[in-house]
């Protein structure tokens, strides 16, 4: 049989989209650092000192720092060969994560059940195997079309391998 690649990545828009809002709340907290030149109250359970209230923006900006960074990285990987769903005649290959993109490779015979689910709006195809439970993202597909496609190729390769119970 022949291989089949479909392109399983995160939208790239959405992407930049966190890239700017993070970098932007990097650059905010970063300039904040200086200006801070009293108290903090919050609430009427605790006060931060000047210094206390530097950390505590410090903290902030290096944790947005890091999420852009991490945005950053997650675009550069959508570039990347590796972020491909792919039949194959015996497996089908996908990337796990986005950063360090880890290959989860499941082969048909291990395959007991397949279902679509739907979890707070977000649907998958859920794979069923005797090592666990592995998910097909539909937004990491190119569209719902494709999606489907996936489903039904999946299910027919699948089939001569799955009990029915």
């Amino acid at each position: 049989m022949d291989r089949i690649k479909y392109p399983y990545k995160m939208n790239r828009f959405f992407v930049l989209m966190a890239i700017g809002f993070f970098g932007w709340l990097t650059y905010f907290s970063f300039n904040q650092i200086d200006d801070v030149d009293q108290w903090l109250v919050i609430g009427q359970s605790a006060k931060l000192s000047v210094t206390q209230t530097q950390y505590l923006l410090s903290a902030t900006a290096i944790i947005f720092a890091l999420l852009t960074l991490m945005s950053f990285l997650i675009l550069l990987n959508s570039f990347s060969s590796r972020q491909n769903l792919i039949l194959t005649s015996d497996s089908v290959n996908y990337p796990k994560g986005h950063v360090m993109s880890k290959i989860i490779t499941v082969q048909y015979g291990d395959i007991r059940a397949l279902e679509r689910v739907n979890r707070q709006h977000n649907e998958a195809l859920e794979i069923v195997t005797l090592q666990g439970k592995y998910r097909i993202q539909k937004s990491l597909l190119k569209n719902e079309a494709t999606f489907n496609e996936v489903c039904e190729r999946l299910q027919q390769r699948a089939a001569p391998f799955m009990t029915v119970i």
